[in-house]
């Protein structure tokens, strides 16, 4: 990008933006601007996770090696039981294997929907322990080859430990406090990841997880808030999907919904890309702006430049965003441009993060 163009920018970028900050902006030129050619439409655009991972991983397969000796699958029936007998107080460390694998079946599902990750999940995707430890060396570097040649993967995304641990009381209410029982649940979850690539010079990206789940409720009928209140079984899967949730949301991009402005030019041929990007087509857009982004008039050229940024933007294509809207708002100098610049320059920062590397 010419020197001219990056001066522009970083005087265009002073200021960082945040999503609340953008709409406000948008909001702002949009009245000030009063352009009746003006107009807007709702688009999704991905919100760049914690842990961005580098393009070489497109596909992963999901194994669980977390399940040693200690993990247990003990009936839902029986663990209230034990509940029960315990008089409704519990202080317990558990490993269950149904949690353990609802994480991996959430996980799996959250990076497909993500739209950045082709996911697998094999047949046989336990993999068998007997020992009782915690944490365990990674897996060899020729296993992942293996692993990634017979699933046709880039990746393998593996839980290597999981626990939760389940804190409960039920208390009498005082009569000052309205009487009754108060009863609580807290869950704490635990888990270990590694991502593994066939590639020795790249060693496993390590991730480790952890967070909490509480429920709280009252009543007057220590039967009715006990039915309130989540059973034992319920309470640990509920963990494990929340653990699925946040691992895939540590590598993963989330949708949100934003505004975008384009440009009406009262050319009949030129609008006739309109309807196209109503319909997600921004590439055939994008293909009848192209042949009058030369166009004489210098009001018109620069509306048909501000639309082309906003196709590259839709495209993927942020660095040619940026310099079809600098030819816009150099063409014809419009709010709406200067405006828009400023967001995609934040983007443009934002998607550096992609580039970090964790090994």
């Amino acid at each position: 990008m010419e020197y001219f163009q990056l001066k522009l920018l970083n005087s265009l970028s002073r200021i960082r933006y945040s999503y609340f900050k953008e709409l406000v902006i948008i909001s702002i030129f949009f009245l000030f601007v009063g352009c009746s050619s003006l107009r807007n439409i709702e688009i999704e655009t991905a919100s760049f996770p914690e842990y961005p991972i580098s393009d070489d991983i497109q596909s992963l397969a999901l194994l669980n090696r977390s399940m040693n000796s200690q993990f247990t699958n003990i009936s839902s029936d029986s663990l209230e039981k034990i509940f029960i007998r315990q008089k409704m107080v519990m202080d317990t460390v558990f490993r269950d294997s149904i949690a353990a694998d609802t994480v991996i079946h959430v996980t799996a599902r959250e990076l497909y929907n993500s739209g950045r990750f082709d996911v697998v999940i094999p047949k046989e995707y336990n993999i068998n322990r007997n020992d009782d430890r915690i944490i365990i060396n990674p897996l060899d570097v020729n296993a992942i080859q293996r692993l990634c040649k017979a699933y046709d993967v880039n990746g393998v995304l593996v839980l290597e430990g999981f626990d939760e641990q389940i804190n409960s009381n039920y208390d009498y209410l005082p009569l000052s406090a309205g009487g009754g029982f108060e009863g609580t649940i807290d869950l704490n979850y635990k888990s270990e990841w590694r991502l593994y690539r066939p590639d020795s010079n790249k060693p496993a990206i390590r991730f480790q997880i952890g967070d909490s789940i509480f429920w709280k409720s009252s009543n007057y009928d220590l039967n009715n808030l006990y039915s309130q209140l989540p059973r034992t079984k319920e309470a640990l899967i509920g963990g494990g999907i929340a653990s699925g949730i946040k691992m895939a949301n540590y590598i993963a991009p989330k949708w949100i919904k934003r505004i975008r402005y384009y440009f009406m030019t009262n050319n009949n041929d030129i609008d006739r890309a309109v309807p196209l990007i109503k319909e997600n087509k921004w590439e055939e857009a994008a293909a009848i702006w192209t042949k009058y982004a030369a166009i004489d008039s210098k009001r018109i050229r620069s509306k048909v430049e501000f639309n082309l940024a906003l196709a590259a933007e839709m495209n993927g294509d942020l660095n040619l965003a940026i310099e079809w809207g600098l030819k816009s708002f150099k063409t014809n100098y419009s709010t709406a441009a200067e405006e828009y610049l400023k967001i995609l320059d934040f983007s443009r920062k934002a998607k550096q993060k992609e580039s970090k590397e964790r090994y």
